[in-house]
C-alpha cells in the first residue's frame, strides 16, 4: 500500500507520479484504478454518425395526376397504312354479264334494302298450320284449309267462304254416365265472325226409359251408353249474336254428315238435328273412346 504524507505531497513533484498524471487535469484515487479508464476517443452523442436506418428519409413529393386522365384511353400511334395499288385491269366478262354490271354500277350503296315479305300472324294463343303463308291478294289462288286449335278439344278448319268446327269429346262413356241424360256442352268458340258459339250433344233415352220405373232408369241408361244402341241430338247454340242471323250448316257426328240445313237464329238461340238415324257408339274411336262431332258453316247472312 502506498502511503504518502501531506508534506511529501507538497515537497515532491506531482508530475513524477504516474497515477496522478492525467491529460485531462483530473486526479484519481486508488479506487479509481479498478474502474474503466477514460478513453481519449470518447465522442459526444450528437457527434456520432447516424446509421443508415436512422437517417430521416426525404423523398420527393410528386403531384398526383388528375382523375380524368385515369379513364382516358391510351394513345398509341397507329401503324402506317398499307398502300395497295388498285387493280389496273378489269375482269373480262362475257357480253351478257358485262351489260348487267354496267347497269348496277351507278346504284347508290346507301339504297335501302328490300323489306322481307310479311307473314300472317295468328292471334295470341292460336296455332295455325298455314300461318306461314304470305298474304295473298285478290288474284291469289285458293289457299289450303287452315287448322286453328282454340280451347282443348276444339279445332277450326277454314278456307275461303266456309268454316268447319270439330269438337272431340274424350271419354264419351264416362261423360254421359256423369251427366245422366243432361246435354254435353262444348267450350265457346268463334267462327265466321260469330262469337260465343257452342255445340251441344243430347243423349236420347226416351224410348228406352219411357215405360221403366224410377229405380230401373239408371240401370237402363247405363246399359244404353255402354252397349247401345245410342241415339242422340247435335245442336248449335248461338245466344250472343248482334243481329238476326240465318245460317246454312252441315252437322257432323263421326263420319256421318247431315245437311245442308238452314236455321234462323232470330227465332231461338238453339238449332240442330234431333235424330241422325245411327248408333252413336259405332262412331266412337275404339282406341281412346272419344267421339268427334262438328258443324260446317256454309253461309251466314242477316235476316231481311
Amino acid at each position: 500500500m502506498l502511503t504518502i504524507s501531506i508534506h511529501e505531497s507538497l515537497a515532491g513533484n506531482p508530475d513524477g507520479w504516474s497515477e496522478w498524471n492525467d491529460t485531462g487535469n483530473m486526479y484519481m484515487t486508488g479506487l479509481d484504478g479498478l474502474s474503466e479508464q477514460p478513453c481519449h476517443k470518447w465522442e459526444r452523442e450528437h457527434d456520432r454518425e447516424n446509421l443508415p436506418w436512422q437517417v430521416p428519409q426525404k423523398t420527393p413529393v410528386r403531384q398526383a395526376p388528375p382523375l380524368s386522365s385515369w379513364a382516358s384511353p391510351l394513345r398509341v400511334p397507329l401503324p402506317a397504312p398499307v398502300n395497295e395499288e388498285p387493280f389496273s385491269d378489269t375482269l373480262d366478262l362475257p357480253p351478257h354479264l358485262s351489260s348487267i354490271v354496267d347497269q348496277f354500277s351507278d346504284l347508290d350503296p346507301a339504297w335501302p334494302e328490300e323489306k322481307p315479305i310479311e307473314f300472317f300472324q295468328p292471334p295470341p294463343g292460336l296455332t295455325a298450320l298455314a300461318a306461314e303463308q304470305p298474304l295473298a291478294g285478290l288474284e291469289a289462288k285458293e289457299v289450303a284449309m287452315e287448322e286453328v286449335e282454340l280451347a282443348p278439344g276444339i279445332k277450326i278448319f277454314s278456307k275461303r267462304g266456309t268454316c268447319r268446327v270439330e269438337w272431340r269429346i274424350d271419354d264419351l262413356n264416362g261423360k254421359l254416365q256423369a251427366s245422366m241424360a243432361r246435354p254435353l256442352v262444348s267450350p265457346p268458340f268463334a267462327a265466321q265472325g260469330l262469337p260465343n258459339l257452342r255445340l251441344m250433344v243430347f243423349p236420347d233415352g226416351r224410348e228406352v226409359m219411357k215405360n221403366a220405373r224410377s229405380s230401373e232408369r239408371k240401370g237402363l241408361y247405363t246399359h244404353m251408353i255402354k252397349k247401345g244402341p245410342l241415339n242422340g241430338a247435335l245442336k248449335l247454340k248461338a245466344d250472343c249474336l248482334q243481329c238476326a242471323t240465318v245460317m246454312t250448316v252441315n252437322l257432323i257426328v263421326g263420319q256421318v254428315c247431315m245437311g245442308p240445313l238452314v236455321y234462323d237464329f232470330s227465332e231461338q238461340a238453339i238449332h240442330g238435328l234431333d235424330d241422325f238415324g245411327i248408333d252413336w257408339l259405332k262412331q266412337v274411336d275404339k282406341v281412346n273412346g272419344s267421339l268427334t262431332v262438328g258443324i260446317e258453316i256454309l253461309d251466314v247472312r242477316p235476316q231481311h
